[in-house]
């Protein structure tokens, strides 16, 4: 009885107490993103790839959840569930808001002959502070103590970190997200930040997605004419071993350019380019590499001239827009590669790399506001790993953080076909979405395949006979149905309730489960269960 007062207090608190703010981070998440993202997919010289998108950017984003508004005579129903509402502190030069966040939910799992009941619960704050007409800043804290299904379960056990957050354990995890931003005109934007990046227009991306937990990150983005560029300069975390403790942590540093250039109304071009090194290597203390803050593109050059081994990736991103509500978009990602030994078509250790082909349809079928997404990702064995040598720790330059890739989650050795619909009117949203992955996961402990990009690659056991998939091939199918009723967008607070079912199967296990799931949520944040 106790808990459920606290819960209604908790609830009338999220859904009337939030402020207008114009220089934030919109939300990446899938769900409440899709009231907006035809929007965004068919302004004019808009940079779709470099997420999360900034309220600014947008423009009309507060016309677009206006439109949501629910006219009411009872001035409470209105306050509690439309996009005005009373804002925190506001004055002519600093506005602040303060948004607590709650999620709370009931599930039921059923796995084979076995029937699982789950729980979701976390909470937590964010405050948004705008200063002025150039400065904002945005601060989210969460404290998570939820069950999961058996697969994420699994995966908690074995990487102890909880899928998109932070370190799991007793069942406990946190996230946080913070950043400062300094808005120099309408072309230049500089963010100290702790959080997450996403680059590219599909569901996942090959580049740099936000399925690890977040990261302390400096970005400067400029946007002149039809080019927008982003440096972004981050420090990752190694965690294997440390229990936790923030000291144990081991250090690795990147810089990631990505060039985005709109060359007609209807084609974009994106180059993307990271270098990832270790902050500690044996007794020297390496630190930020003055050579990788150079802004300007093209670090591989600087690599090669240092005689460095750290770790590169080079990539292009190409989206074309059909009759403006079709889109085309597509992702190539170089790791490393022989152009002889990929026309020998030999399985080339070697020949590391990812390609993305997805098609989005807003309106499809001419059904308006049924939108259709299909995708295809491959990439290759050791894609995104590193090697290892006995006297240093050099598998830390391996494209991951906290326990997770960077990129894909599934890490590499693979191949997925995804496939969406989602409708929504006024403030109902369905959405479903079935993954279909081929996987080839390593059967020897010491011994890498290719699918784990924290086993270094010299881990192998010969130079040629890699093909995607090889290994322990496993066909991992999800498929979820979900309905979600927006309850306050200024809140971003929704009802959702919906079914999943996983089927995992190869010649060594064969499972299947159903989870069926209802609750409440403040949807800011993707966390990726269809691995």
């Amino acid at each position: 009885m106790h808990s459920k007062k606290i819960s209604i207090l908790i609830l009338s608190f999220i859904l009337c107490w939030s402020a207008d703010a114009q220089n934030f981070n919109l939300t990446n998440e899938r769900t409440f993103s899709t009231l907006y993202n035809q929007h965004i997919d068919t302004i004019e010289n808009f940079h779709t790839s470099i997420r999360p998108f900034s309220k600014n950017e947008v423009g009309n984003y507060d016309s677009l959840m206006n439109k949501l508004n629910i006219k009411s005579t009872s001035k409470l129903l209105s306050n509690l569930s439309n996009y005005d509402s009373l804002p925190a502190l506001k004055n002519n030069s600093l506005l602040m808001e303060l948004l607590p966040i709650y999620n709370t939910g009931f599930a039921i799992e059923k796995v084979n002959s076995f029937t699982n009941n789950l729980h979701e619960l976390s909470f937590g704050l964010n405050l948004n502070v705008i200063v002025g007409k150039k400065w904002s800043s945005q601060f989210l804290f969460l404290f998570d103590n939820s069950e999961h299904p058996s697969h994420i379960n699994n995966i908690i056990q074995r990487k102890n970190i909880s899928p998109g957050y932070g370190y799991s354990k007793n069942g406990n995890s946190t996230y946080g997200q913070a950043n400062i931003t300094f808005t120099a005109d309408k072309n230049f934007t500089f963010q100290l930040g702790y959080g997450k990046n996403f680059i590219g227009d599909g569901y996942r991306s090959l580049f740099l997605s936000d399925n690890a937990n977040s990261y302390p990150y400096f970005k400067v983005t400029a946007n002149i004419w039809k080019i927008k560029y982003m440096a972004l300069y981050t420090n990752y975390q190694d965690i294997r071993g440390s229990d936790g403790n923030y000291k144990n942590y081991f250090q690795k540093l990147a810089t990631i350019h990505y060039l985005s250039l709109n060359i007609t109304k209807w084609w974009n071009f994106g180059f993307f380019e990271s270098i990832i090194w270790q902050a500690q290597e044996d007794q020297f203390y390496r630190g930020y590499d003055i050579n990788y803050m150079n802004p300007v593109i093209f670090l591989r050059p600087v690599e090669y001239s240092q005689g460095s081994s750290d770790n590169a990736l080079l990539g292009g991103n190409m989206k074309f827009k059909i009759k403006k509500k079709n889109i085309l978009y597509s992702q190539l990602l170089l790791d490393e590669f022989l152009l002889k030994e990929l026309k020998a078509r030999s399985g080339w250790w070697g020949n590391k790399y990812g390609i993305q082909v997805g098609f989005k349809s807003y309106d499809f079928l001419w059904i308006k506001n049924l939108n259709f997404q299909l995708e295809y990702n491959i990439v290759r064995p050791f894609t995104y790993s590193y090697y290892y040598q006995p006297t240093s720790i050099s598998t830390l330059q391996n494209y991951a953080h906290f326990n997770a890739p960077l990129a894909h989650p599934l890490g590499a050795n693979f191949k997925e076909i995804t496939a969406g619909l989602t409708y929504h009117k006024k403030r109902w949203i369905v959405e479903g979405l079935t993954t279909m992955a081929k996987i080839g996961l390593d059967t020897n402990s010491s011994i890498s395949i290719g699918q784990d990009i924290y086993k270094p690659y010299n881990d192998r056991e010969k130079e040629y006979g890699y093909y995607t998939t090889n290994g322990l091939t496993t066909d991992i199918i999800n498929t979820t149905l979900k309905i979600s009723y927006v309850i306050n967008p200024k809140a971003q607070f929704i009802f959702q309730a919906g079914v999943t079912n996983r089927r995992y199967k190869n010649s060594i296990e064969n499972s299947s489960s159903n989870l069926f799931f209802i609750g409440l949520k403040t949807a800011i944040i993707n966390r990726y269960s269809d691995i």
